[in-house]
């Protein structure tokens, strides 16, 4: 699953880079960024959150109770009503689409032409919500029997389908529209084999059971409970829409920051609190509150053990990183000044976004779904009264880092909670913590002081030979973080050196 998903991102980056090179910060590429932010919110929701949440506890608890045949049962009663309900909005959204336009980025009402392709690339995009929807559902039921690699494969197909959409058809960012349509299609269509092979049958049924009653209970309130940072997202881009307050081109600088964070924190953050999941659905259902908490403990460590270095290196190395990948074509180095100003506030809360999934994700295995909403709640609100504060002084800046301090104030409710429900975890882990932020921080001194010095041995470093300069230079930083792991005694770190060397003499030997 996580290798999906990195090539996921990979790719992810090189579609950025391309639209980068092509739109800049310019009108085709902010219409886009709104146009697709709504159907892509849900992407999030559902693809990420909410509903493979709620579907995976049902399905995986009618499964262990009845059997695979209840489970059968069930997916074909929750598809037909599905079906209907997604593209039922999604119709709604190609008729509302100028008022969802203006909802969203109301500061483009000043530039008619601008409001006028918004809403056209809105109406070709919004059908994805129907896809999505129904590839997260796909995607819920194979995760529920324990199938991770082929829904992971989805963002993959939809990014090379952007990317094939941008060369076929160019001129305002239609190309890219139609692209993302022909991913939805196809990544819902992949995964259809083997859904048919575990005994799944794509039959209209409304024959009443009672797990779709259940999964209607959870759904809502667990929209809303694992929703808080893309809402936070959202949010940010009508702030953004004001180029008064923030500048030209802020939207578009703010998606490309965004993406910047998407690598860490869907590999590890969202990939192991998916994962976890059914696990963790399985010992709620069998009240092992022991086996709970070395879970969901296990999935925090591991993805913090990732996530904070990977914060700590887009703070130090950021500028380096936007500008080898993106400065080029369209991209203007003003351009890559704000995506990076924007990008390193980001990153202060990348660790936060990370155990916001596995935390939020524990308490939806105890059923317990409305203190994730009151969580988000509060962080929400907390978001925009820092934006409004915020935007005035830092510009765009301030947005990010009001998205930070938002989702910090989330992941710190929810985690007082998982403590309360399933008992307190090992008391060293703040130490643990600690360790990982040293390390961390001696990672990114590490990585660039190399890069300043390759900088100042070689001179001026075109964009693309700038790219082996900058590997060498993550590439350092990423050794000496182990380096510095092992120094400060991190358990985790030791066992991966460990297993590396007992991997390489096998190796060896062979």
């Amino acid at each position: 699953m996580g290798g999906f998903t990195a090539l996921s991102r990979i790719l992810g980056f090189v579609r950025d880079a391309l639209i980068a090179a092509a739109y800049g910060t310019s009108a085709p590429a902010q219409a886009f960024v709104v146009a697709f932010r709504i159907p892509n919110l849900l992407r999030d929701l559902s693809g990420e959150g909410a509903a493979n949440a709620a579907f995976v506890p049902v399905f995986s608890r009618t499964r262990m109770l009845g059997g695979e045949a209840a489970w059968a049962k069930l997916a074909q009663a929750v598809w037909s009503q599905a079906l209907i309900g997604f593209f039922g909005v999604s119709i709604i959204g190609v008729v509302a689409a100028p008022w969802l336009v203006t909802l969203v980025a109301p500061g483009f009402h000043a530039d008619p032409q601008l409001v006028g392709l918004t809403t056209r690339l809105t109406r070709i995009l919004f059908p994805f919500i129907g896809l999505v929807g129904l590839s997260a559902f796909f995607m819920g039921l194979l995760n529920s029997i324990h199938h991770f690699a082929l829904p992971s494969v989805g963002p993959a197909i939809l990014n090379l389908c952007m990317i094939g959409g941008l060369f076929l058809w160019r001129p305002d960012a239609v190309g890219l529209a139609w692209g993302v349509i022909a991913g939805g299609v196809i990544q819902l269509a992949v995964q259809v084999p083997l859904l048919r092979k575990a005994g799944v049958r794509f039959r209209f049924s409304f024959e009443k059971n009672p797990g779709v009653g259940q999964i209607r209970r959870l759904l809502f309130p667990r929209l809303i409970g694992t929703g808080v940072y893309q809402v936070s997202v959202l949010v940010d881009t009508i702030f953004a829409s004001f180029s008064q307050l923030v500048g030209a081109g802020g939207i578009a600088a703010l998606y490309f920051a965004h993406r910047f964070l998407q690598l860490p924190m869907a590999l590890f953050g969202i990939s192991m609190a998916q994962a976890a999941l059914p696990t963790l659905s399985r010992q709620a259902a069998e009240k092992d509150l022991d086996a709970m908490r070395e879970t969901c403990g296990m999935a925090l460590r591991s993805s913090l053990l990732i996530a904070i270095p990977a914060s700590v290196g887009l703070v130090f190395l950021g500028y380096p990183i936007v500008q080898t990948l993106l400065e080029r074509g369209a991209f203007s180095p003003e351009a890559t000044a704000t995506t990076v100003r924007t990008l390193q506030w980001y990153a202060l809360g990348l660790a936060s976004m990370c155990a916001v999934k596995v935390l939020a994700n524990t308490l939806y295995a105890l059923h317990d779904t409305w203190t994730p909403v009151r969580s988000a709640a509060a962080a929400l609100a907390a978001n925009v009264i820092l934006n409004f504060l915020l935007v005035w002084p830092m510009k765009l800046a301030g947005l990010a880092l009001a998205t930070s301090v938002s989702s910090t104030l989330n992941s710190i409710q929810l985690y007082l909670a998982v403590r309360r429900r399933i008992g307190p975890f090992d008391g060293r882990v703040w130490i643990w913590v600690s360790r990982i932020v040293a390390a961390s921080v001696g990672m990114g001194l590490t990585a660039q002081g190399v890069w300043v010095v390759g900088i100042r041995t070689f001179g001026s470093i075109g964009p693309w030979a700038a790219v082996p300069w900058l590997l060498v230079a993550v590439g350092c930083g990423v050794a000496s973080f182990f380096g510095f792991g092992l120094l400060l005694g991190v358990e985790e770190i030791g066992q991966m050196v460990g297993w590396f060397l007992t991997k390489s003499r096998a190796f060896k030997r062979n």
